[in-house]
């Protein structure tokens, strides 16, 4: 049996891939991972301890603690992305707390980093870019000391495609969380359960207009209001819990469970 924990921001809880039988209405990649590791082993076991806001230091002083109590034998750690948005960025609070947190397991736990997106959804997030660039050079350097293990996903053109996306263009969409799942299964050497996320057409070009208007509408619906809810708070100040905090297993308790269906869970339809 493996038990398997995720910790880390809303990258992890799921947001960008909604679904109204999970908690807080999402499902995600970690979701996703989960239900391989049961079609591989259905007596595997799954925590989620990631939530919305989280920074580095959240993620080490709320969720580190019971992460290691519960003693996983796979952990996953996405985190650093909420710093980045900050208007001040010190790399070391942000490294300092992961670089601890990858210290806290045992030498017989696989420990999967991500690295960051390098943000290119708009043009309005491209100064973010740099700051991306060198969370991504630390974090790499503080997996290599610790014997983690990096997914890697800061490559600009394997994340082009807008389909991938969420309407935020911060969060994955469905497809790219299925991209992420296939990406931690191959880390973890899942062989035949490691089914590979949808192949993409080729995107249909569009018009300057087209373009702009969809950026304007962007700004409208999802940056502006992003931005006003982290300058007051109150992303963070969200009435909403950790998925899993208590460990359970996808065999029995995921809905849709479907050992032989793609990533290990049903086709229902995305929301």
């Amino acid at each position: 049996m493996a038990r398997f924990v995720a910790l880390g921001d809303s990258l992890t809880e799921g947001v960008g891939d909604p679904h109204p039988a999970w908690p807080n209405g999402l499902r995600g990649w970690a979701d996703l991972v989960a239900a391989l590791l049961a079609a591989h082993d259905p007596a595997s076991d799954y925590a989620n301890l990631a939530l919305r806001g989280k920074t580095a230091r959240d993620v080490a002083a709320e969720q580190l603690p019971a992460a290691v109590e519960l003693q996983p034998d796979i952990v996953t750690i996405w985190a650093g992305g909420n710093d980045i948005l900050r208007p001040r960025l010190r790399l070391d609070n942000v490294l300092a707390p992961l670089d601890h947190a990858l210290a806290q397991f045992a030498a017989t736990t696989t420990v999967i980093v991500f690295t960051g997106f390098e943000i290119s959804g708009s043009p309005v997030l491209t100064p973010l870019r740099a700051r991306v660039r060198a969370l991504n050079t630390g974090l790499r350097e503080i997996a290599g000391d610790r014997g983690a293990l990096v997914a890697d996903v800061s490559e600009r053109g394997a994340w082009a495609d807008r389909r991938l996306w969420a309407g935020d263009r911060v969060h994955p969409s469905p497809l790219g969380h299925q991209r992420l799942a296939a990406q931690v299964a191959h880390l973890l050497g899942l062989g035949a359960h490691a089914a590979e996320a949808p192949a993409l057409d080729p995107p249909r070009p569009s018009r300057f207009g087209q373009t702009l208007a969809a950026e304007v509408e962007w700004w409208r619906v999802h940056a502006a209001p992003h931005i006003a809810r982290w300058a007051t708070g109150a992303s963070r100040r969200e009435l909403v819990v950790p998925k899993w905090s208590v460990p359970v297993r996808p065999a029995g308790t995921f809905p849709w469970f479907d050992i032989d269906n793609d990533l290990g869970a049903s086709s229902a339809p995305s929301q």
